[in-house]
C-alpha cells in the first residue's frame, strides 16, 4: 500500500471521525478511514466468560477486542477499540448542552475573561442534524411493549418523592421498525436509504440491558450503522484493523501516515509498516489516542501547544447499578412500591433535573441534569479479573491524573 495518496485520511471512527468521513465523502473527496479495531456486526459482540476474557485491546498480547483500558495515577478509563468508536459502548443518551453553560464574559481566576465562541442557537441546527441521523427518540414508555419497565418507573417514583423534574431523554436506539410505526420488541428494522456496511439484519430493542457491552441486535444506532454506513455509501474506504503509528507533514504539502495492519489469525507481534499520503489529515482517535499520536510525533509539529496532553478529566455522568432496593429504616421514607417490586434490571436511561436550591447544583442560575444508565448495562464481572484489564499500560510514558506527558518509545503501540 506504500505510495497510496488520497484527499483525506481519517484516523479513528468514533463520533469525530465518522462525521468527518461522511461529510468529506459526501463532498466528493476520496476518503480513507483507518480504524485500529474490528468491525462488529450484530451478533458478534462477546458474551460468554471465555469471549469476554479476550475482549480487550492489547496487540502485544494478541488481543484485538473491544475494550481498551488506560490507567493513570488519578483515574482509569475504558475506551472502545472498534468500528464506531465509543458509540459501541456508550449509553445512547443524546442531551443538548444547556444554553446557560455557554459562558459570556466569565471572569477567570487569574484575571481576564472567557467567552464561548459559539452560542446554543449556533449549534441547534447541528444538534438537529445529528439527532436525525442517529434516530434520537425518547423511551416509548407509553406503548404497551415498554409500559411496564420496572427501572423506568422506579426512577419516575424516586424523582416524585424528591420533588425533582423527571423526563425521558432522547436515545439513539430503534424501538420501532420504521418511523411512525408502533414500537415493539425484536421487530425487523427497515433498511436505511444509505444501506448498512455490515450487510446484516437488525431488530428493534429487546430490553436485554446490554447497551454498554455492544448491542448484538443492532437496535443501537451506533456510528457503524449510521454515519459510517453513509460515508461508505458516498465512496469512503473504511478499513478495520489498521492502526496508525506515526504521522508527519510532507515537504510538498499534506501529510504522510504510517500504519500497520493487524491480522488476528496470524497474530504477528510486529506487523510490517505501510505508508500512505493525503492532502488532509483528520485525527479522531479519541481523547487519549489523538493526544498520544501528537505527543509521540511532537518534533514534527513545532506549532503544537505546550498544554497538549494536560487538563484531562473523567466523564460527568455516573453508571449506577441498583440491586434489590429496600426500605430505608431510619429516614421515614419508604421505597416506592413499583421500585420495590423488582431489582429493575432492564430499561433505558431517564433523567431527573436538580433545581438550583438543591445541594450540588452547579450555579444559582443553572439546573443540573443527572443521567442514570442503570439497567442499560449488565457489565460483565469476569474481565475485571483478566490480565488485560489489570495491565497498567505503563510503556515508558509518564502520566498523572491530569497530564499525559510526552511518551518515551512505547513498549506497544496505542494509536
Amino acid at each position: 500500500m506504500s505510495g497510496e495518496h488520497v484527499d483525506a485520511v481519517v484516523v479513528g471512527s468514533g463520533f469525530g471521525g465518522s462525521v468527518a468521513a461522511y461529510r468529506l465523502a459526501e463532498a466528493g473527496k476520496s476518503v480513507v478511514v483507518l480504524e485500529r479495531g474490528r468491525d462488529y456486526p450484530p451478533g458478534s459482540f462477546a458474551r460468554t466468560p471465555a469471549e469476554m476474557s479476550r475482549a480487550f485491546w492489547d496487540p502485544a498480547e494478541q488481543l484485538y477486542g473491544l475494550f481498551d483500558v488506560w490507567s493513570f495515577r488519578g483515574f482509569d478509563s475504558v475506551v472502545s477499540s472498534g468500528l464506531g468508536g465509543g458509540s459501541l459502548i456508550y449509553a445512547n443518551v443524546l442531551l443538548r448542552k444547556d444554553e446557560h453553560w455557554f459562558v459570556n464574559e466569565e471572569a477567570l481566576p487569574g484575571g481576564g475573561y472567557e467567552s464561548w465562541p459559539v452560542t446554543r442557537a449556533d449549534l441547534d441546527p447541528h444538534y438537529d442534524a445529528v439527532e436525525s441521523m442517529l434516530g434520537a427518540t425518547p423511551y416509548p414508555l407509553d406503548h404497551p411493549a415498554f409500559a411496564s419497565t420496572p427501572k423506568t418507573h422506579a426512577m419516575q417514583d424516586a424523582a416524585a418523592e424528591l420533588g425533582l423534574d423527571w423526563q425521558l431523554p432522547p436515545l439513539a436506539v430503534s424501538f420501532a421498525p420504521r418511523t411512525e410505526a408502533e414500537p415493539g420488541l425484536g421487530l425487523p428494522l427497515a433498511p436505511s436509504t444509505y444501506g448498512n456496511l455490515h450487510g446484516a439484519p437488525r431488530v428493534t430493542c429487546r430490553l436485554c440491558g446490554e447497551c454498554n457491552i455492544g448491542c448484538n441486535d443492532g437496535a443501537k444506532n451506533s456510528l457503524d450503522h449510521t454515519y459510517l454506513s453513509a460515508a461508505k455509501h458516498h465512496g469512503a474506504d473504511v478499513r478495520v484493523l489498521h492502526e496508525v503509528q506515526a504521522i508527519r507533514p510532507r515537504p510538498e504539502g499534506g501529510y504522510e501516515v504510517d500504519f500497520v495492519v493487524h491480522d488476528p489469525e496470524q497474530a504477528t507481534r510486529k506487523p510490517p509498516r505501510h505508508t500512505m499520503s493525503c492532502d488532509r489529515l483528520v485525527l479522531a482517535a479519541g481523547t487519549y489516542g489523538t493526544s498520544y499520536l501528537l505527543l509521540r510525533d511532537r518534533e514534527r509539529f513545532p506549532g503544537l501547544s505546550d498544554t497538549l496532553g494536560t487538563r484531562f478529566s473523567g466523564n460527568g455522568d455516573l453508571l449506577t447499578f441498583l440491586m434489590r432496593p429496600r426500605t430505608a429504616p431510619a429516614s421515614g421514607r419508604s421505597t416506592p412500591a413499583r421500585a420495590r417490586s423488582s431489582p429493575a434490571r432492564s430499561g433505558c436511561p431517564t433523567t431527573s433535573t436538580v433545581p438550583p436550591d438543591v445541594g450540588g447544583a452547579p450555579t444559582s442560575r443553572t439546573a443540573a441534569t443527572r443521567t442514570s444508565s442503570a439497567g442499560c448495562s449488565k457489565g460483565p464481572t469476569s474481565p475485571m479479573r483478566s490480565p488485560a484489564w489489570r495491565a497498567s499500560r505503563s510503556s515508558g510514558s509518564a502520566r498523572s491524573s491530569r497530564t499525559l506527558r510526552r511518551p518515551a518509545p512505547p513498549r506497544r503501540s496505542r494509536s
